[in-house]
């Protein structure tokens, strides 16, 4: 949780320290990133960023963090947006509404080479630091649960649901979803074309529109026996 202490001015360092950060990751991954680079980079001292961050680990924690906000406020945003009365209206286009909802919980921001490059050293990092491999996996499940409630929201408005169980299906969501951005990545490796990111993500979207049925009509309550 966010220590709601931080002023203004630290919380901008630590955005940019948190930003030179995803550069450096990304470009030589978390292992080898020098907290030294991650400075250069962002334009501060050693002594600022110690007055931020414990260590390197906690820079990485902070950055799951953050980008948990960002997550569930793409969530919160979609959920509010007219997409749900769009569904609501036109549940036969429900395939278009999914990759809108895609789009817009998951944005450039967070699809482009960088973001790309450094969560998936990110992920590699926590497979070999047990020191924040259960924050890691906490955090990949948060997210995935934030995907889900937007997607279940659009999928059920249309009056459909999803024809497995949301365990299954956050997998299903987990493992095309992580295929599908490093095949942008392979389509456009400067991560500046956003078309051609959302192109890679169809399969992605094709597959939710796939394992989606009409929902079941709710079974009425059997009347009780008359007691005589």
């Amino acid at each position: 949780m966010t220590d709601m202490s931080i002023t203004p001015r630290r919380a901008e360092t630590r955005q940019r320290l948190m930003d030179g950060a995803m550069e450096v990751f990304a470009e030589r991954g978390v292992l080898a990133a020098s907290v030294e680079e991650i400075c250069d980079r962002a334009g501060f001292t050693r002594g600022a960023f110690y007055s931020n961050f414990g260590s390197k680990n906690d820079l990485v924690l902070a950055m799951l963090e953050h980008d948990r906000d960002l997550s569930r406020a793409a969530v919160g945003q979609v959920a509010g947006s007219t997409l749900v009365q769009d569904v609501t209206a036109h549940p036969e286009n429900l395939a278009t509404y999914i990759g809108q909802a895609v789009r817009g919980i998951l944005p450039h921001s967070r699809t482009g080479r960088e973001w790309i490059m450094s969560v998936t050293e990110v992920r590699l990092y926590a497979a070999r630091e047990p020191e924040i491999r259960a924050a890691y996996l906490a955090y990949r499940r948060a997210s995935l649960a934030d995907l889900l409630a937007g997607l279940v929201a659009i999928v059920e408005s249309g009056g459909w649901e999803f024809a497995m169980p949301l365990d299954s299906v956050a997998e299903v969501v987990d493992t095309m979803y992580g295929s599908s951005i490093l095949q942008a990545l392979l389509l456009d490796p400067d991560g500046t074309d956003e078309e051609r990111t959302h192109e890679a993500l169809r399969p992605f979207v094709d597959l939710l529109a796939a394992i989606v049925r009409p929902a079941a009509a709710p079974q009425p309550k059997e009347l009780e026996a008359d007691v005589a």
